[in-house]
């Protein structure tokens, strides 16, 4: 077993920088470490971002007949709304540009709602009976749930960070405390009294 390990690996040089670099290029681009300026970026999108301006080219989008009450009008017209994007351009950052890296990261290790098994995204509309408005809710869905689930720390205020200082202080001073009881006690234990 050994051997054959070294007859495939036998031409190929292992140096430990290029082992470094990869592990820190793999956590920098999924261990969500980003840079404030980042970070900012896509706290400001979240806040501002909404489903009108999604680049709606990039994703399949398509009709149906929709199910449920409504008749001639149901059976007629296609207006259940589809809206997939598949598993190599969903989280792509060729096709998702339009997502912060500091979210798209977030995505990447969290499942959403709508991600299928391969890894694409689906969703569907048909609550109304006009297809742009069954559409346009299907992209509000999308939204709404990666803005769910997207979270960012909240930024300390100065008293916060005081009491925290002040907390980890008064612990330090508990732990010597009792490291110098400790001590005191077994010194006490070993000292031999002359008679």
């Amino acid at each position: 077993m050994l051997g054959a390990a070294r007859a495939i690996f036998s031409g190929i040089t292992f140096t430990r920088t290029p082992y470094l670099t990869f592990c820190r290029y793999v956590s920098q681009n999924h261990g969500g470490q980003h840079t404030e300026v980042e970070i900012q970026a896509a706290k400001a999108w979240l806040a501002t971002f909404s489903a009108e301006k999604v680049p709606k080219h990039l994703f399949d989008i398509s009709y149906s007949r929709a199910s449920g009450p409504g008749g001639q009008k149901v059976n007629k017209t296609s207006s259940k709304a589809t809206v997939s994007l598949s598993s190599d351009r969903w989280l792509n950052p060729d096709f998702c540009y339009w997502i912060p890296p500091a979210i798209r990261s977030q995505l990447t290790s969290k499942k959403i709602r709508y991600e299928t098994k391969s890894g694409g995204i689906l969703l569907q509309s048909d609550s109304s009976r006009n297809r742009e408005v069954n559409t346009a809710e299907c992209f509000q869905k999308l939204i709404e749930e990666i803005k769910n689930n997207s979270h960012f720390a909240k930024e300390m205020e100065e008293e916060d960070i005081k009491k925290w200082e002040e907390l980890k202080e008064e612990s330090r001073e508990k732990r010597l405390f009792h490291k110098k009881r400790q001590s005191d006690k077994k010194k006490s234990r070993s000292k031999k009294f002359d008679l």
